[in-house]
Formats: C-alpha cells, sequence, structure tokens
C-alpha cells in the first residue's frame, strides 16, 4: 500500500503528487530513513506551520479581501484589479479563473494557492504522524519511561491536520479528508467529498488534537531549540495555551463557515459560543503570533499584512471608511477625495495623524505627523495612490497602519525594518466569535455585550474619560440592546478587528446578509458581496485535469456565485460540456446568448 512516507513533504497536493510517483522512488532508504529520525520529523512540524501562516496570508489571495471592499487597490499584482474591479473585465464582477495554464494577470493561481497551500500542511502533518505511530519514532531519551515530547509532537501533527482541513472547507466546494491511515495505492479513486464533510472532518481532528495536548504538560520548542513560529524571536506556546488556540480555531471554522445569510442562520451558534468561551481570550488570555525575520519580511510570508499597512501600496476601501468615520464618504468623491483630519469617536480612528514628524514615508502621502488624537490602527493619507486612468472605485484616503511594523521598508516608520510579531488570532478576534455565538443562540446577551466592549471600549474608547460622551468613544454595551443593536456592534467591531486576518474580512463579508440596489455610484450588493462575485472556489483545474474530470468554476457575469451549473469534478467532461466550453469561448458569443438560451 503506497503510504504517505512515500510522497515528497512539499508536494503541491495529494492528487498531483500522488499521480506522479516518478517524483520520488517509493522505495528510496533516504526517505525513509528521514522519517525514523526525530530531528527529521519536527523540522517537519516547523516547516508546517510556516506553510500554514503563508498559506493564510498568501500573496495570491489578497483579491479576495478587496472583493469584500475591506482592503482596496488597483494594482492587478495578484489580479487584484482582475477580480474586485466593478465593470471593468467584467460587466459587473469577474468569476474565479479555474485555469491550470492562467497567468497571474488573469487570476489563475489565486484559486490554485489555498488548495496546494493546505494540502502541503496536510502532508506534512501526516508524514509526522506516521514516524510517530507507524515508525516508533521517540522524541524523548526513552519513551518508555517518558514521552513528554512525542505526545507534544502528536498534538502539534494532528492540530495541523485539522488546520489544513478548516483551510480548505472554508473556501473551497469540495474537496479530499485524507490522512496518515489513508490508502493511496489509486489515487484516482480518492473521493470528493463536500465542504460541510472537510468541515467536520476539521473538528475532528481539532477536537482529537484539543484532547491529545492535555495529556501531559509541555512547551512548544524555544531557546536553543528552533522555534515552530518563527526565527530568531518565535515565541513558545504551552499545551494549555495551544489548547486554547484549537478552540478558536474551531469556533472560527463554524462561523466562517456559511457562505450567505441562510447558511450563517443555520450554522451551530451554541457551538461557536462553546468553543470560543474556552478559547484565547478565556482563563489567560494571549495573543497567538508568528515572528517575521529579516529572511521572510515584506511579503516573504505574510503578505496580506504587508501590503495592507504599506501607505503606498493599499488603502481601506471606502465601504468601511464611510463606517469609521463621519466625514469620508463611499464611493470616493472624485477629483478632490475624502478630507483629512478625519473625523470619528473611535479611538483607532482618532484624527488620522500618525507617526512622528519627519517621516518622509509618510509626508509623501501626505500623512501629517501623529498628536495627541492620533488613532491606533488608521491613519489619513491626503494622497490618492492609485492610477487616476484605472478611474475612482478604488481610491480612499484612508490607511491601515495597526501592523506598521511588517510593512514594506520605505512604507513605514522610521524605527521599523519589516520585522516583527505577526499576529494571527487576538483576543478580541476570539471574543467576537463568542460574543457572536451567544448572540446568534441567543443565550447571554449581557456576557455578549461584556465581550464586545472588550474591544469597543477597551480599544475604541480608550483614554475617554465617560466612554461615548463629548465624542470620544462608544457607550459601553449592557445587552438590554436588543439583538439586532448587538448584531450591528459586533459587525463595525469584526470591521476593525478582523482587518489583515488573512481573507477572514472575505468569510465575514459573504455571510453578512447585506443588500442594497444599485445606486449613489455603488453597484448592487447580495448578502454582503457585489453581484457576481464568487462565495467560494472549485477544485483547481490542475486538479480536475489530472483526474479526468470536468472543469468548473464560479461567479462573473453568466456562472452561480457557489452552486455549479454541471457536476463538475464529480464525472468526466462530456460530449455536450465540451462543445458549451467551444461555444462559450467564440468571440461575442457570451454576449449574444443568455445562459438559459445555450440548449445544445
Amino acid at each position: 500500500m503506497l503510504r504517505w512516507s512515500t510522497l515528497v513533504v512539499a508536494a503541491a497536493a495529494i492528487v498531483t503528487v500522488s499521480c506522479n510517483l516518478n517524483v520520488e522512488n517509493p522505495n528510496d532508504p533516504d526517505k525513509l530513513r528521514s522519517l525514523g529520525q526525530p530531528s527529521g520529523l519536527q523540522a517537519l512540524l516547523g516547516g508546517g506551520v510556516r506553510t500554514w501562516v503563508e498559506t493564510r496570508e498568501n500573496y495570491y489571495v489578497m483579491p479576495l479581501d478587496a472583493q469584500a471592499d475591506n482592503y482596496t487597490a488597483s494594482w492587478n499584482n495578484a489580479a487584484m484589479r482582475f477580480y474586485s474591479s466593478v465593470g471593468s473585465d467584467c460587466p459587473i464582477r469577474c468569476g474565479w479563473t479555474n485555469s491550470s495554464t492562467a497567468p497571474e494577470a488573469a487570476g489563475g493561481p489565486t484559486v490554485e494557492v489555498l488548495w496546494y497551500g493546505y494540502y502541503n500542511v496536510l502532508a506534512t502533518a501526516n508524514n509526522v504522524l506516521i514516524g510517530i505511530q507507524d515508525l516508533h519514532v521517540c522524541f524523548d531519551d526513552d519513551c518508555s519511561v517518558d514521552s513528554t515530547l512525542t505526545q507534544r509532537n502528536k498534538s502539534i501533527a494532528r492540530m495541523l491536520q485539522g488546520m489544513a482541513l478548516a483551510g480548505i472547507a472554508m473556501i473551497y466546494d469540495q474537496g479530499f479528508i485524507v490522512d496518515e491511515t489513508t490508502d493511496l495505492s489509486v489515487p484516482k479513486n480518492l473521493p470528493f467529498h463536500t465542504r460541510q464533510e472537510v468541515r467536520d472532518a476539521a473538528i475532528a481532528k481539532l477536537d482529537q488534537a484539543y484532547t491529545e495536548a492535555g495529556v501531559t504538560t509541555w512547551s512548544t520548542p524555544g531557546g536553543t531549540d528552533p522555534s515552530w513560529f518563527g526565527l530568531q524571536r518565535g515565541r513558545t506556546y504551552t499545551n494549555v495555551q495551544i489548547r486554547q488556540l484549537i478552540r478558536t480555531m474551531e469556533a472560527e471554522l463554524i462561523a466562517m463557515f456559511p457562505r450567505n445569510s441562510a447558511e450563517n442562520t443555520a450554522a451551530d451558534w451554541a457551538a461557536v459560543a462553546n468553543y470560543a468561551s474556552q478559547g484565547i481570550s478565556s482563563g489567560t488570555p494571549y495573543q497567538f503570533e508568528f515572528y517575521i525575520d529579516q529572511t521572510t519580511r515584506e511579503c516573504g510570508v505574510a503578505c496580506i499584512k504587508t501590503w495592507g499597512n504599506s501607505v503606498s501600496t493599499e488603502r481601506v476601501d471606502t465601504r468601511v471608511a464611510a463606517i469609521l468615520t463621519t466625514n469620508h464618504q463611499d464611493p470616493w468623491p472624485a477629483p478632490s477625495g475624502n478630507p483629512c483630519p478625519t473625523i470619528s469617536a473611535d479611538k483607532r480612528v482618532g484624527d488620522g495623524r500618525y507617526g512622528p514628524a519627519g517621516n518622509k514615508n509618510y509626508n509623501q502621502v501626505a500623512i501629517a505627523p501623529g498628536d495627541s488624537a492620533s488613532g491606533t490602527d488608521y491613519a489619513c493619507a491626503g494622497v490618492a495612490i492609485f492610477p487616476p486612468a484605472r478611474g475612482s472605485y478604488h481610491q480612499s484616503n484612508l490607511q491601515h497602519v495597526r501592523y506598521h511594523q511588517l510593512a514594506y521598508r520605505g512604507e513605514d516608520l522610521p524605527a521599523d525594518d519589516g520585522t516583527g510579531q505577526d499576529p494571527l488570532y487576538t483576543p478580541q478576534m476570539n471574543d467576537l466569535l463568542w460574543a457572536e455565538g451567544l448572540i446568534r443562540s441567543n443565550t447571554n446577551l449581557p456576557l455578549a455585550a461584556t465581550l464586545i466592549n472588550n474591544s469597543r471600549i477597551g480599544r475604541g474608547s480608550v483614554g475617554c474619560a465617560t466612554p461615548g460622551v463629548g465624542g470620544c468613544g462608544f457607550v459601553p454595551l449592557t445587552g438590554a440592546e436588543g439583538v439586532p443593536a448587538l448584531i450591528a456592534a459586533l459587525q463595525y467591531e469584526q470591521e476593525i478587528e478582523f482587518m489583515g486576518q488573512g481573507v477572514t474580512p472575505f468569510f465575514n463579508r459573504r455571510r453578512s446578509g447585506y443588500n442594497a440596489p444599485a445606486g449613489g455610484g455603488r453597484p448592487a450588493y447580495v448578502d454582503g458581496l457585489i453581484t457576481g462575485t464568487p462565495r467560494h472556489m472549485p477544485v483547481p483545474a490542475k486538479e480536475l485535469d489530472i483526474l479526468t474530470r470536468a472543469v468548473y468554476t464560479f461567479g462573473g457575469p453568466t456562472l452561480p456565485d457557489m452552486s455549479r451549473s454541471v457536476d463538475g469534478g464529480q464525472r468526466q467532461e462530456t460530449v455536450a460540456d465540451r462543445f458549451r466550453v467551444l461555444q462559450n469561448a467564440r468571440p461575442g458569443y457570451l454576449t449574444r446568448f443568455l445562459p438559459a438560451e445555450m440548449r445544445f
């Protein structure tokens, strides 16, 4: 039986690797010897963590936050302009370009990178577990006496399995469920599982990891041993903290899984509240971080925060700016733009001034030096940075600076150098998941209000003598406001606290239930997203080509945003499918016939 130990750890994806066995000799003694060595397997765990971070904040997925009108840019790096513009390459929004040969500018890699990244993490975790369970690798001096480190590494590998499957479940419509016990003798026979099944498998792995992490007391490597969470200054975490992290990730998975408001209503919000109540803001709160060093800075790993906090690269979308301030308009008022200073009661926004005087990086975009009224997360830039020829849709004067230490050099503060801790899960994120679980399950509204206040007052009203009085901060919530008011306050906090956290703003927006007709210079919104925006991704074309199954996609002017129009990915392409593809490719064909009229 072909086992995970015969596979290349850095393989792009399960089926791709399994179908290309000539990549590596299945009987390679060096490979088997590597999987039998504690040092090799421990290094794999560190690589798996880094790959997960690099996948979650990947360069190619930056368009998703722009599709959510969270961040904005008109550059076409990673096909950001292609996927987030309105009426440019497509009548409104373009769907996913699901092609293994499509270039970056046309959006091909965007569909692939999360698939291959997360399955890479899964392959790594499976290899480690094979080493422990099948090859009986011991990371301790004598496992018959003490197996603490072995139990630790087993727990982390199991957690990585759950993290990888969770990533697949939140963004793809289906996927593979495989672990260290899966028979890969005939990889083409691996079945696709629905996204719901992948989600449930992820929860099962995370639950198992939670149990395994509670068997004994340990800490992740640090000191003389390389940290798994970034070189040089990567943090160490106790088994208690890892268990808290697992619960936060489980709450996130259930909450961010829904593709629209109907699915959001049906989600198990009691489970979200239960998991989050044991998450990283419970007990002794902490922030889960990965250290970005000189080798990984400037979009080497954490591209989302690098781009989002670089003052000449990306901006906060005016949709969000109009929520956070009282004097910024959506859409952007061409040609003069939105004014500085900003006016906002939120102390995270402040007056838009930021940083020390004499900072040429901020001066070049007209961000005024900070003062006593400066915010903590945002700055106001007088210069609109995107080419006017590309229109005003992407322009904005509000800049995210919360994670300025991770910005590009030349677009940061004088003391920054692109290195620093990258917060991946914050206590505020967990509090908001917990609060939403309580509100939507109508369980404990006063506690939900307190949890929202942890960011609303603790960050948004910091320094106010009386929060909510005199234009300083917000009135504390009590829970008596009722569910609609609490949801509105929650969603406001989510806009701020989720910004920069991978593609969580996209997941959060697609389930928001916000609907608005076109008007005032803005296109129509349906369930949080502009019409035509796809709500999740198809299995990448490369996988489907290998499996000789029909390629399919979502979104754009002619395809559903989340449901396959044919059974692509579950059967081979038929002659009718192929004829339809060829006809649709004819110049002008799609503009002449509506999908309902294509009867062949």
